[in-house]
């Protein structure tokens, strides 16, 4: 979406100002730089007013990382330290100003990098991330709410969605002046490389309550299944917001990204 902030960036903006593309034609008076006026425009005004031309000015965005730091994402931390290092590294590129936000059970983010335009303190950050502990935890979303800007900003949702989504349906509409892109960050081991036979254990992250079942090939196919299930529920609930899942599996990938964005301005 375009950009409303005053500083020149890389990106499309709302503001007039100097830049390449051509927008209006304004009173002198409004814009008085006299290397802007028309003079064919001029003429041709009724009220015999100087007319300048007006450009549409690139602006900076802010761009934020919100992720998960339950326990189930402790599997994924090599792949949330990735997204962090490419994402903020696409917008320092830029010049925009870069955010993460951990969220987790408690109602202040224990990790937080506000506004940052520097790598290095975003080094600093990342090794401070690496020793985060993911606890069992049910992620306050609503929490990250006073945290974020009041400007459209381009917000990432990172986190593996093992949980049920009506905690996360009240703050959607409330985000909607963003642009939102969740990433749903998957291990396939845990549903595509299951035996055909033999007897496995598995234990949830979260509550940490162990289970073994016997593996077979219809329970195989079952809980392959319920995975492409659950991909198509996350799907349609971002669908109804109006936004779309990037499905980030075993290690992220920039090119991915690329793509999803080239998809969207196609």
């Amino acid at each position: 979406m375009p950009s409303s902030r005053v500083y020149p960036g890389a990106h499309v903006g709302r503001r007039v100002s100097s830049g390449h593309l051509f927008k209006q034609h304004e009173p002198f008076i409004a814009h008085p730089d006299p290397r802007r006026i028309d003079l064919r425009a001029s003429v041709l005004d009724v009220f015999g007013q100087y007319r300048v031309r007006v450009y549409q000015q690139h602006s900076l965005i802010d761009v934020l990382l919100l992720a998960d730091l339950s326990a189930s994402m402790g599997q994924n931390k090599a792949l949330l330290l990735a997204s962090l290092d490419s994402i903020a590294g696409s917008a320092f590129s830029y010049g925009d100003r870069f955010s993460f936000i951990a969220c987790g059970g408690e109602t202040t983010p224990r990790y937080q990098l506000s506004h940052c335009q520097q790598r290095g303190a975003l080094q600093a950050f990342s090794k401070q991330l690496q020793t985060a502990r993911f606890t069992p935890q049910n992620p306050t979303w609503q929490a990250l709410l006073p945290h974020l800007p009041n400007r459209p900003s381009l917000v990432f949702l990172l986190s593996d969605f093992h949980f049920d989504l009506a905690s996360l349906a009240p703050i959607l509409p409330q985000l909607r002046q963003h642009d939102v892109i969740p990433l749903v960050v998957w291990q396939t081991g845990d549903y595509e490389n299951l035996p055909e036979w033999g007897l496995a254990s598995f234990q949830d992250s979260e509550s940490r309550a162990t289970r073994t079942l016997f593996m077979r090939p219809a329970l195989r196919r079952k809980i392959v299944q319920n995975f492409q299930k659950r991909r198509r529920h996350l799907q349609n609930f971002f669908r109804r917001f109006g936004c779309e899942p990037v499905f980030l599996q075993d290690h992220f990938q920039a090119a991915q990204l690329q793509a999803y964005f080239l998809q969207r301005v196609a």
